[in-house]
């Protein structure tokens, strides 16, 4: 019988899970001993480093409270071994800063330490002050510089800042510009507390010094004080809107100031305005759309500044169509500026008619003025202009009116009436003079004695003269001249003091004066010309300087006295290029005996 399998008889097996893996106390052992050392190798390093950095501040304690007392081993000690411990810790390298501040014996040192904080932080005010200040005691003017040029400008303009310019300057080499600063230092030191207001007035008076770092300093200084929200903040917008090197985005930040201010006013805006215009000249039509537009649509200012602002800028047009024409012969404001607009786009018929209106809001003079301006375009004879100037000129003295004074004065020299201008020029100048205004009425005097020598008005000549030396008696300059005129025309000739000239020192001239001083050589020798002395006339013209560089009328008295003496070849040599027209009638005659 064949053998058969039958499944189904078979027994089945069951399945089985295999047994589950054990881990042994020692395997757990040395895993856990492995990650232990793992931790220990990663944590070893911040741990000790903490524990080291713990040790060194509580040298640090150490040291400042030895810097304190000036106990200056322990204190150095101490520090060497925070440093030891810990030498990049914030703690340390500021115990570091204070003992070699206290000490001063290591400005480079201390320069070092100043730069490796910086790393870590930001460095105050203060220590980029003591930064700078140890940077050039190392010799390092340049990054001294640099620091100098990062500081706040609230800082670079006080005590501290101006103190470490002036070293910087000094090691420079700009002596006199860093004994200004330091002068400005030093009376910020003493005045104390200064308001607001008198920085600002020490800072206007820097911006005319000579040297371009004190008007550097002085910019920073207003640009500190045209953040304040009070009229100190105004006045510091409008002096920065006109003050030189101004750039475009200066400018745009000034527009900001002045609109985020709370004491804005169109006056001062559309000055900021005229800045961007001067520094942006392809976009002065495009800003004063803007500004009429921005005018018209915020109906915010006055119609007054606004028409004033676009005359001063040459927008003729612009006024013109913004001004309505019945309102002008009303406004004392707009009248004037409708007439010089009028006059600066040159349309004379538009402007003799509304001259003509009857009773003009403004005094007789400016109509007078405005209508002789206007007679000298419309009519070759020039008579009746003449009279109107004439006319202007003496009311305008009568009124006191320096302005207009001055206004006629400029036509009539443009017009070729010197004597009218000389007259003009000199009534300014007194009326200057008495309202305790020195430079303008030096300015207006010194302009009529220029017209009265070209208008050959020898009396009108000697008075102002006199007047200048009167109004500045310090003056070499007018002294020299007033005794010059005396000596050459021969009047008061006893009054001459020439000897006590040469003993007057040189001085400076006074402001807006750029005459030169006549030789007391020349003087002494025409007054031994008037007095007879040959021979002392020859010798004060022996020690004459140079006498080509002078103006021609002294030039001409210098040939014509060194002919009488027998220097005909010098004395033709200064005469043969000075015209006669040039000259008053008594100098022409010294002239005429060198040719």
């Amino acid at each position: 019988m064949a053998f058969q399998f039958d499944s189904n008889s078979q027994q089945k097996i069951p399945e089985m899970q295999p047994p589950r893996e054990r881990i042994g106390k020692f395997s757990l052992l040395t895993m856990g001993a492995f990650m232990l050392l793992i931790v220990c190798l990663v944590g070893w390093h911040p741990a000790t480093s903490a524990v080291r950095a713990m040790l060194a501040r509580r040298n640090v304690k150490e040291v400042l409270a030895a810097t304190e007392a000036k106990d200056w081993v322990r204190a150095h000690q101490a520090l060497m071994l925070a440093r030891q411990r810990a030498p990049e810790d914030v703690e340390v390298i500021l115990a570091t800063v204070e003992f070699l501040k206290a000490t001063g014996s290591d400005p480079g040192g201390l320069a070092q330490a100043l730069q490796r904080l910086k790393q870590k932080r930001p460095l105050t005010a203060e220590e980029e002050l003591v930064l700078g200040r140890a940077l050039i005691s190392s010799g390092k003017t340049k990054d001294a510089r640099e620091v100098y040029e990062k500081l706040p400008a609230k800082e670079s303009t006080q005590q501290p800042g101006l103190e470490l310019l002036s070293s910087i300057l000094t090691a420079e080499g700009h002596g006199k510009e860093a004994a200004e600063i330091a002068q400005r230092a030093a009376a910020q030191g003493t005045a104390g507390e200064k308001t607001p207001e008198a920085h600002l007035q020490a800072a206007v008076a820097d911006l005319g010094s000579h040297f371009a770092e004190v008007q550097g300093q002085a910019q920073k200084q207003l640009w500190e004080l045209a953040e304040l929200g009070s009229k100190t903040g105004m006045d510091a917008i409008l002096r920065l809107s006109v003050a030189p090197g101004l750039t475009v985005p200066e400018a745009e930040r000034l527009l900001a100031l002045e609109e985020n201010h709370p004491q804005h006013a169109l006056g001062t805006r559309l000055t900021v305005v005229s800045a961007q215009m001067r520094l942006q000249p392809e976009l002065r039509a495009k800003l004063a759309e803007a500004e009429v537009r921005r005018f018209k649509e915020d109906k915010s200012g006055r119609l007054e500044d606004m028409a004033f602002w676009l005359m001063r800028e040459k927008f003729n047009e612009e006024v013109l169509r913004l001004v309505p024409m019945e309102m002008v012969a009303q406004s004392r404001e707009l009248y004037p500026i409708v007439v010089q607009t009028l006059s600066q786009a040159e349309r004379w018929e538009e402007l003799q008619k509304l001259l003509k209106t009857p009773n003009p809001p403004v005094p007789a003079s400016l109509v007078d003025l405005a209508m002789a301006e206007v007679l000298s375009h419309l009519k070759p004879d020039l008579r009746e202009c003449r009279q109107l100037l004439q006319g202007t000129v003496l009311n305008a003295a009568q009124a006191g009116d320096v302005a207009t004074l001055q206004a006629a004065g400029a036509l009539a020299e443009q017009l070729s009436f010197a004597d009218v201008s000389c007259q003009a020029y000199r009534a300014a100048g007194m009326k200057a003079a008495e309202n305790n205004a020195s430079e303008a009425a030096l300015q207006n005097l010194q302009k009529g004695a220029e017209l009265a020598l070209r208008a050959k008005d020898t009396e009108m000549l000697l008075d102002v003269a006199r007047r200048l030396h009167i109004l500045s008696p310090s003056s070499a300059v007018f002294a020299d001249r007033f005794e010059y005129l005396r000596l050459v025309l021969g009047v008061e000739m006893e009054l001459v003091d020439v000897k006590g000239l040469m003993k007057q020192p040189e001085g400076s001239p006074a402001a807006g004066v750029t005459l030169e001083r006549i030789p007391p050589e020349l003087l002494l020798a025409l007054a031994a010309y008037r007095a007879g002395d040959r021979a002392e006339m020859e010798k004060h013209l022996a020690s004459l300087p140079r006498a080509e560089g002078l103006s021609p009328g002294p030039r001409a008295v210098a040939a014509g006295l060194l002919t009488l003496v027998g220097k005909a070849d010098r004395a033709f040599q200064l005469a043969e290029k000075i015209q006669g027209a040039l000259l008053l009638d008594e100098e022409k005659a010294f002239l005429m005996r060198a040719l």
